[in-house]
Parts: structure tokens; C-alpha cells; sequence
């Protein structure tokens, strides 16, 4: 799903069908966070959101501080999910004003796929990013999905690690995945099970 999105931003021809899969609301409209604050457990409070065009900003400075440097999503593509793609919803997590880290995923024919998920460094290992996924997970199986899926680089272990734990399984290796270096991705997926659709219902 994310090369397809990668695909129409260069091509300016989508590979999806807007009209088929795109709902007439937009995602970051019609859901809500189950909280306003992430407290963890040293007692240092965040704020979460439904990411919204204002936030480009804020994800551009976070993805600098995670991708030494560089922004995998640049401006244009951010401006385009936040405004135009409604089938997109991002969480984004500051520290009073400060950026901390965000998620991205696209909710499309019962499938909830993660685009990007970034914390910052000083603020790794403290739950953060476990928190955004399970947000995530549990606005997905609101939204009838039931499949929540990603993609990984296979050189990335701490964040297979991870989702190991969060309960996805691997699926197939994508040859040459990524643009800037060609590594190979992981498939990873988890399925939203109806009984645990049912319960999380709003």
C-alpha cells in the first residue's frame, strides 16, 4: 500500500482508486484518541493528537531527528495525507511544544497499514511508540479494520523486536524496498480478530 502511495506522489497517477476506497468523511475526523495525555511510568507527561495539517512541521523535525538528518516524507507528501488523503490518520506526541514522535497509517478495505513510526531518540525505549501502535490498533478494529500491517527494514531488529511483542507475525521480504539504499523490508501483520473488534467498538 505504501508503494502505491509512493507511486502516485511521482507519477501523479494514483494506483488506487480514489473513489473506491476513499470513505466521504476523512479518518481524523470521525475518530478520537483515548486520551489527551500519555503519562509513563517516571511520570513525564505528553501530549497526544490527531495529526492535522498544521503538524507538517512538527513531523519534518521529528523525522530529522530519527533519519539523521533526512525526511523519508517530505513536506509535499505530508501536506497531501494530512489535507487530501482521507483514508490517512496520523498520531502525533509532543512534550509541551516540543516534538516527540508520530505514526502514520492508512485505513483502506478492512486493511490498517502503518506508513511510518518515529520517536525520537532521547525519547526511545520509554513505551511511547507501544502506546501509538496499540492507539492505533484499537481505532482500527473501531473502524471495522482487520488486518494491521507494515512494513520494517530487515536490518532493523530492536523494532522487529517490537512488534514480535505487540503480537504481528512476518509475513514475505520485499527486495529493494527502500528508495534511498535499496535494504530489503519485512512484511509484518496482525489480525484484528472479530471478538476483539466487537469489544473495542464505539
Amino acid at each position: 500500500m505504501l508503494k502505491k502511495f509512493r507511486d502516485w506522489l511521482t507519477s501523479g497517477v494514483s494506483t488506487v482508486s480514489i473513489s473506491e476506497t476513499i470513505p466521504k468523511t476523512k479518518v481524523s475526523h470521525r475518530v478520537q484518541l483515548s486520551q489527551s495525555h500519555l503519562i509513563l511510568g517516571d511520570g513525564a507527561m505528553f501530549e497526544t493528537a490527531i495529526g492535522e495539517d498544521r503538524d507538517v512541521e512538527t513531523l519534518l523535525a521529528i523525522q530529522t531527528a530519527c533519519y539523521n538528518g533526512e525526511t523519508p516524507w517530505n513536506a509535499s507528501a505530508l501536506h497531501h495525507e494530512l489535507k487530501r488523503n482521507t483514508n490517512a490518520l496520523y498520531i502525533v506526541i509532543r512534550q509541551i511544544s516540543k516534538p516527540v514522535a508520530f505514526i502514520g497509517a492508512w485505513l483502506v478495505e478492512k486493511e490498517a497499514h502503518i506508513t511510518n513510526v518515529a520517536v525520537v531518540p532521547e525519547f526511545q525505549r520509554k513505551g511511547i511508540a507501544t502506546w501509538m501502535i496499540q492507539e492505533l490498533e484499537r481505532i482500527s478494529a473501531a473502524e471495522g479494520m482487520e488486518v494491521l500491517s507494515l512494513e520494517v527494514r530487515v536490518s532493523n531488529e530492536k523494532a522487529q523486536c517490537l512488534y514480535h511483542q505487540l503480537g504481528f507475525s512476518e509475513g514475505k521480504v520485499k527486495k529493494f524496498y527502500y528508495s534511498n539504499d535499496h535494504e530489503d523490508a519485512l512484511e509484518m501483520s496482525k489480525q484484528l480478530v472479530k471478538s476483539e473488534v466487537a469489544s473495542l467498538e464505539r
